[in-house]
């Protein structure tokens, strides 16, 4: 896992009656577990955020308090998907690094990070060394919360 980039977090949320964000990521390039992430944008408020996490850098996406995934940003392209008034209408393209096996119980947050963190409700991503409590968890020790980061998600 490359973590020479910042790393974020992202909180997804299913759509369409799933019963979690992203479990089938058959919509790209299955063979290469490529797929669209998908950033809330209503009248166009959300094209910043989308566009902040560069190209390598690492997203470790959230939904209902647990950690589901770790992807990487492939590019720095922004794409437009369908209407331009639906609530989930752009998307950049992301490989998974790190996908949970036990859809029935993904790691929680807490355990993850390693410290509580009360993350806002919005699917923004949010670099993480801009989170208070995760600086005063992790700040001195980045390479350490790498390390850890492997080891609970049993990354190798």
């Amino acid at each position: 896992m490359d973590f020479n980039g910042s790393i974020w977090t992202k909180n997804v949320k299913p759509i369409d009656g799933e019963r979690w964000a992203y479990q089938s990521i058959l919509t790209i390039h299955p063979e290469l577990k490529i797929f669209a992430l998908h950033w809330r944008n209503l009248k166009n408020q959300d094209e910043i955020n989308a566009k902040t996490p560069q190209e390598g850098e690492l997203i470790i996406l959230r939904q209902r308090s647990k950690v589901t995934h770790v992807v990487q940003m492939l590019n720095k392209q922004l794409y437009p998907d369908g209407n331009a008034e639906e609530e989930f209408n752009i998307y950049r393209l992301v490989q998974v690094i790190w996908m949970t096996n036990d859809w029935d119980h993904p790691p929680d947050k807490s355990k993850v990070f390693d410290c509580a963190i009360n993350f806002p409700p919005n699917g923004k991503a949010i670099r993480l060394e801009n989170i208070q409590a995760f600086q005063e968890r992790w700040s001195t020790e980045v390479l350490a919360f790498q390390q850890h980061l492997q080891s609970v998600l049993n990354i190798h």
